[in-house]
């Protein structure tokens, strides 16, 4: 008698051959006994098992497989077809489960429509010519990226919002209170920064300083659409505006910075100093202001007789001149021009400024008038004559004659 072949016992096969007393091929999804027979196949309800040997390496254990629906879509869809390809349960098996632990990241997308505004309209914002243009697009967002307080980072996204805030009126009041929030998270990080000055050096010195200059921005822009939103029924009279006193605070933390930020890559936004006389309108109106803080037979005679107030007056308008007299900045319309004036008048001119003497005021409404020449910036626009209008309010009306030349340059009368 001739030897039985040898063969290969299993107890892999589904319940339905085990059953019927069959040989089961152990083929997945259903093996070929219950094809054949059109029942279901134990196999079918296994999900996440692949047929053997369809991939190499994939999961041996029950515990390997990763968890699954009933139906995913599969990543990867076939040449030619542009839709996602529907997977079956068995497939699935087919993606090893991650054994690290991972949270979804939350993406907001307002964020995410803020810099991508920021990219596309932010950047003229600031300037007129395109080498620094090109430093607010692509520069100072990689200063950004690398500062460690998040400052800038926030203080970008809310101009970006201020800005949407003036070119949408009906999203006014919802794109300003995303502007709120992020100024308030910019203003608290440089707060954080200025209050340790020994840990401000020459690597984060000069995102300090564009996020409080984009601060002074906010603060500068953000009065107007506020009024917008809610016009006041009246003009009040004139204060301080927070904008002035902040740029004062910045600059005496940033000074001792100042050679290397003049140094760095910011340093075309930068003041350039070319001084040649604007106009003879320009230097009869300062000749006007020097002869009311120094003649002694004006209004008030009794207030420049203190010599040291009389010299504030005179160094606050010697710098007014200066600033007039920038050739190079007025043509290129430097915003450096707004900031250079209130941090080189005097502590004691900014104090009478803030008592809100006359004589002041009349200084500072001739300040305006560059404010007013800056006017292409929206963030700028209207502050001018917002200024002007409180000054107005509140200066007594034999002081009022000082002002034609401020009202003629800025509402054109």
């Amino acid at each position: 008698m001739p030897p039985r072949r040898t063969h290969t016992k299993s107890r892999a096969g589904c319940a339905k051959c085990k059953k019927r007393r069959i040989k089961c091929d152990e083929v997945h999804p259903s093996c070929g006994n219950c094809v054949k027979h059109a029942i279901e196949c134990d196999f079918s309800s296994v999900v996440g098992v692949p047929p053997a040997g369809v991939v190499s390496g994939a999961p041996s254990s029950s515990s390997d497989l990763p968890a699954s629906n009933p139906m995913t879509l599969d990543a990867s869809p076939p040449p030619g077809n542009g839709q996602h390809q529907v997977t079956t349960p068995h497939q699935q098996g087919i993606f090893p489960q991650s054994t690290v632990a991972t949270v979804s990241p939350v993406i907001n997308m307002t964020d995410m429509e803020l810099i991508h505004h920021w990219s596309l309209s932010v950047p003229s914002s600031f300037t007129t010519t395109e080498d620094a243009e090109s430093i607010w697009r692509d520069v100072i967002p990689r200063l950004a990226f690398r500062e460690s307080q998040g400052c800038l980072v926030h203080a970008m996204l809310a101009i970006s919002a201020l800005h949407l805030a003036f070119i949408e009126p009906d999203k006014r009041s919802q794109r300003m209170c995303v502007a709120a929030d992020h100024y308030g998270e910019a203003v608290r990080g440089v707060k954080d920064s200025v209050g340790a000055p020994a840990a401000i050096g020459k690597d984060n010195c000069e995102g300090l300083f564009v996020s409080s200059t984009l601060i002074v921005v906010y603060a500068i822009a953000n009065p107007m659409l506020t009024e917008k939103v809610s016009p006041p029924t009246e003009i009040p009279p004139w204060t301080m505006p927070a904008w002035l006193p902040l740029i004062r605070g910045v600059h005496s933390i940033l000074k001792t910075m100042w050679a290397w930020i003049e140094a760095g890559c910011l340093s075309p936004l930068l003041l350039g100093h070319t001084y040649i006389g604007d106009s003879a309108g320009e230097d009869e109106a300062m000749n006007a202001l020097f002869r009311i803080c120094t003649d002694k037979r004006e209004l008030d005679a009794d207030e420049i007789k203190d010599s040291a107030v009389s010299q504030a007056y005179f160094g606050a308008i010697h710098e007014l001149q200066k600033n007039f007299a920038n050739e190079v900045a007025l043509r290129r319309k430097m915003v450096s021009l707004i900031f250079i004036w209130p941090i080189s008048v005097s502590d004691a001119f900014f104090a009478l400024l803030q008592e809100r003497r006359p004589r002041a005021l009349i200084i500072f409404a001739h300040y305006c008038v560059l404010l007013k020449k800056l006017e292409s910036f929206w963030w700028v626009e209207g502050r001018a004559n917002y200024e002007l209008g409180r000054i107005e309010r509140t200066l007594p009306e034999p002081w009022r004659k000082w002002l034609e030349w401020p009202v003629k340059m800025i509402r054109g009368s």
